[in-house]
């Protein structure tokens, strides 16, 4: 009689968990609360299923600010405090002290260059990275101090400290070659700052606008937006001009500003004190100028949004676009105390979340945050970063781009006198627009 050994033990392994579409909101409050819910959208039949995570209040005053990156979430209030949070074991790990006044802004840096940005064709159609593509090496923080602290995240060590704006800074955001950093202020001026050298790179004034610009957004390589009270403004960064402008509707609010890449297109997207959220296809707007050409009055049409999603009654405080693999959301959040996720793909309000708390931000991560390892294996060798290793990133291709860039012109030529010496040799960069 033959006997016959069984090969296949596959019937006897443990099987994997099938994949769910789920992932995490986190808000924070007028209420000094931070609010995390897991949204679980994985079964049509029974419907959106949030799950609390955590509910505890992290300061003393309201929360103005909140970011994430890989395990780090910083959450900024009216208290001066930034505070750091391990997602993975539910840990406060300290509280960050440098400001004088409300913290405005907290931005993690992005992935490298390198890295991140395989074509960089995309990025000069104006594509913006995808989400969920923060390294979290360094963490810039804006207040009403007029200052902005760079930190390093290895050690939490407080690397530099940006001066230059007079009055309250509103909103930064990072380049998306992490080389160079941009802020908008009550004084009524954008400031360019090298992060190389973690020095001030050249200053741009709103000349010709009576409202002071609220939000500021990297779009591209080479433009950048402004949303000021009720306009958007887009740059030309090379030239130092403005190319494109959008009038919001008549008696409407900026309340937060984006770019984002949705569905394979680009759009500015805006959040109104009316509780609506306007998307503008980038495609539509005119990003360079033409210095040889006279414009007409067709060229700045004003322009209209390509949809209109309308879900809170009260001005919407903040979003964040968030994609996997089963679609890709845009998750809202209002005074009200309502959070809505929106099915880009279907442009419906596909789950609702009532906090009973008036909200003012908010960010989004993975589920997977808690199962996460974090990997030993050093890819580069990282971490161990001075400032003059921070200028030898810089390679010699792109070195003369983005100098030019800092300096806000392309072709501008020193005048000499008639001594052959240079004018110029000490003169500040101002441009006034």
């Amino acid at each position: 009689m033959e006997l016959k050994l069984a090969t296949d033990n596959s019937k006897y392994l443990p099987k994997e968990a099938p994949l769910k579409n789920q992932f995490r909101i986190i808000v924070g409050s007028y209420e000094h609360n931070i609010l995390c819910v897991s949204l679980d959208l994985s079964n049509e039949e029974i419907g959106p299923i949030f799950t609390p995570i955590f509910h505890f209040q992290a300061h003393s005053l309201s929360v103005r600010t909140l970011d994430a990156s890989k395990k780090f979430l910083v959450s900024g209030s009216s208290d001066e405090h930034i505070r750091i949070y391990d997602m993975q074991n539910r840990t406060e790990m300290g509280n960050l002290l440098s400001h004088d006044g409300t913290i405005t802004s907290l931005k993690f840096s992005k992935k490298s260059f390198e890295e991140d940005i395989i074509n960089s064709e995309k990025l000069e159609q104006g594509k913006k990275l995808g989400t969920n593509t923060s390294d979290g090496k360094w963490l810039l923080s804006a207040s009403e101090d007029k200052t902005i602290t760079v930190w390093r995240t290895k050690d939490w060590e407080k690397f530099a400290v940006l001066k230059g704006h007079t009055k309250r800074i509103n909103d930064i955001d990072i380049h998306p070659s992490n080389r160079v950093a941009i802020s908008i202020s009550d004084d009524h001026s954008i400031r360019l700052w090298n992060l190389m050298s973690m020095k001030k790179a050249g200053i741009l004034k709103l000349k010709d606008y009576n409202q002071n610009g609220q939000y500021i957004r990297w779009l591209g390589l080479n433009n950048f937006v402004v949303g000021l009270t009720s306009k958007i403004i887009i740059y030309d960064i090379s030239l130092a001009k403005v190319c494109y402008e959008i009038d919001t509707p008549k008696g409407s609010v900026i309340m937060h500003l984006e770019v984002e890449n949705i569905n394979e297109k680009d759009y500015v997207i805006v959040g109104l004190n009316n509780g609506s959220l306007l998307f503008y296809a980038v495609e539509q707007m005119r990003l360079t100028v033409d210095l040889d050409r006279e414009y007409t009055e067709e060229d700045f049409k004003n322009l209209l949004p390509e949809f209109t999603l309308k879900g809170h009654p009260n001005r919407i405080k903040s979003f964040k676009y968030y994609k996997n693999t089963f679609s890709e959301y845009l998750i809202s959040c209002s005074s009200d105390g309502k959070i809505i996720c929106w099915d880009m793909k279907t442009r419906e309000n596909v789950a609702q979340y009532e906090t009973s708390e008036r909200l003012n931000c908010l960010t989004v991560i993975d589920e997977s945050i808690e199962k996460m390892k974090v990997s030993t294996q050093k890819l580069i060798n990282e971490e161990e970063y001075t400032k003059s290793e921070l200028e030898d990133e810089l390679n010699s291709e792109d070195e003369a781009h983005y100098k030019k860039i800092m300096k806000g012109t392309q072709d501008k030529k020193r005048k000499r006198n008639k001594g052959g010496k240079n004018v110029n040799k000490k003169r500040k960069v101002e441009i006034e627009l």
